[in-house]
């Protein structure tokens, strides 16, 4: 296609997984997300799906639409089929960025936050500016103070391990809830987002293309994945999305496991971060065996505790006792100059 049969697209885009091969890589669109997607698959995706779409010939894999202005591609991982989407996207006049943590190291943060008092503290409020959860900006702020008080200071191991859990507050966290079909996964993602995006029906199997969304949970924003029930099934579609899901699956920062009553735990591949049980308002939840497995037991339905599974998925990925430490938090490389003693 010349470059006179086109609008350049509005996007940068940029690829989130690390380099190499693996089971499902992510390519982040942010900007008009709507023509880049209706030009590279031939139809847009709708904000809160997670779709089948065929890349430019490229390769097939999914998209997440996590909202109007940002979404994620999800080809199978080879690093050629990467290669070849960043071309396609590049000749079609988006910004393909190959490193953005060097493209962010290179902007002089002082330059930008000319009001700040310190360059620490330039840096924290460049890091706000690009930060998905509201219980960053309290602890962004206090930095700079932070910082300066504590200057000198070496880090700790454990000083490490906090800010890589603080910076979930940054960059969210990958959730995804998985399990078998009608456990009720669709019904509770519809609750947590506070609205309808995924597709639920009683007929198993309905949700193949699954959902996606940005979601907050009590101040944590995360990125939630709910995934197609995994069944045996001849549609080569489905069949295609519950491989490339399983991948997904297998690189999540949190994964929840779910049950409910006549659904049992299914084997994940891996171990659940959280187990949650639903649907515990009807009848034969009672005496469920599966229930007494779980971490916490939730109805959608009559909102039974969902504020405290937001709070437990917050408490797990990023601790109170993490939020409330006032020593300093490596939110940014460029601080992160001394040793572990």
């Amino acid at each position: 296609m010349s470059a006179g049969n086109f609008t350049p697209l509005e996007i940068a885009c940029y690829r989130a997984t690390p380099h190499g091969i693996g089971a499902v890589a992510v390519v982040e669109l942010v900007g008009d997300v709507t023509p880049a997607l209706t030009a590279l698959c031939g139809r847009d995706v709708e904000v809160g799906a997670l779709r089948m779409r065929s890349f430019g010939g490229i390769d097939d894999g999914l998209v997440a639409r996590l909202a109007p202005e940002r979404a994620q591609l999800m080809p199978h991982g080879g690093t050629r089929i990467v290669e070849r989407i960043a071309e396609w996207l590049a000749a079609h006049g988006a910004n393909w960025i190959e490193d953005p943590l060097a493209m962010r190291a290179e902007l002089d943060p002082t330059e930008l936050f000319p009001e700040a008092n310190t360059p620490t503290e330039a840096l924290a409020l460049a890091t706000l500016a690009r930060a998905a959860s509201p219980l960053a900006v309290q602890l962004l702020l206090a930095q700079g103070e932070r910082w300066t008080s504590q200057e000198g200071e070496l880090f700790t191991a454990e000083d490490r391990a906090r800010s890589a859990r603080l910076m979930r507050l940054v960059d969210p966290a990958r959730v995804v809830i998985a399990g078998a079909p009608n456990a009720g996964k669709s019904t509770l993602s519809n609750a947590l987002l506070g609205r309808t995006a995924s597709i639920v029906s009683p007929e198993a199997g309905t949700t193949r293309d699954a959902v996606s969304a940005r979601i907050d949970l009590a101040g944590l924003v995360v990125e939630w994945f709910d995934l197609p029930g995994v069944r045996a099934t001849n549609d080569g579609n489905e069949r295609e999305a519950i491989a490339l899901a399983q991948g997904l699956l297998r690189d999540a920062d949190f994964l929840i496991s779910l049950a409910a009553p006549n659904v049992p735990w299914i084997d994940l591949g891996r171990k659940p971060d959280l187990r949650i049980y639903a649907k515990s308002d009807e009848p034969a939840a009672a005496n469920d065996a599966a229930r007494t497995q779980a971490d916490l037991a939730v109805s959608a339905t009559t909102g039974s505790n969902l504020a405290a599974l937001r709070e437990l998925i917050r408490e797990k990925l990023v601790p109170a006792a993490d939020r409330a430490c006032t020593r300093r938090w490596i939110f940014d490389p460029r601080l992160d100059a001394l040793k572990v003693p």
